[in-house]
């Protein structure tokens, strides 16, 4: 049997409709996973930023464990984020002369909190008891939308998800 008509030459352009639909479907779901890879990036980052932040700041107080009771008063913490980029006035206060215990611890405290805002978007630092454990100390780093008070509960460390937190125990 002979068919007759021209026979079919190239590609049709339903043919390359449907391989560019296929191709802007993976692009964006590429693109979707980059997104999610950035947001996971900064994530870790803050993380890493708040631990070496907490490390810092109990690195500090076994160096001047005279002044211990001043790090560990809550009431000596800022209670807000001071202003980011701003420089202390007081930065140079105990390097360039000699600081009695509670004066660097004070100094100590002002450098933390200026740092954390710094260093995290929103960031905080603070000393309180930790309300999981009677008699212990936590040094708590929050950023974003976070306060320190927010990091921890009656059951231990807020670990919701979103909760921009680390939290450090204090065991002297």
């Amino acid at each position: 049997m002979k068919i007759t008509g021209k026979q079919q030459r190239g590609v049709g352009l339903i043919e390359v409709m449907m391989a560019l639909l296929v191709l802007a479907i993976g692009v964006l779901g590429y693109a979707g996973m980059q997104l999610t890879a950035l947001k996971a990036a900064e994530d870790a980052n803050n993380r890493a930023q708040a631990t070496l932040l907490g490390q810092d700041a109990l690195e500090r107080f076994l160096t001047n464990e005279a002044a211990m009771a001043a790090y560990t008063n809550v009431d000596e913490w800022p209670d807000r984020s001071v202003t980011p980029g701003k420089k202390p006035a007081e930065l140079n206060d105990c390097i360039t002369k000699s600081c009695s215990s509670d004066d660097l611890a004070s100094w100590d405290i002002n450098m933390l909190a200026w740092q954390a805002a710094n260093r995290l978007p929103g960031g905080m630092i603070a000393v309180d008891e930790c309300q999981h454990a009677a008699g212990i100390s936590c040094v708590v780093i929050s950023w974003n939308e976070d306060e320190p008070g927010d990091c921890m509960t009656n059951d231990g460390v807020n670990t919701d998800e979103g909760t921009s937190c680390v939290v450090l125990e204090v065991a002297r």
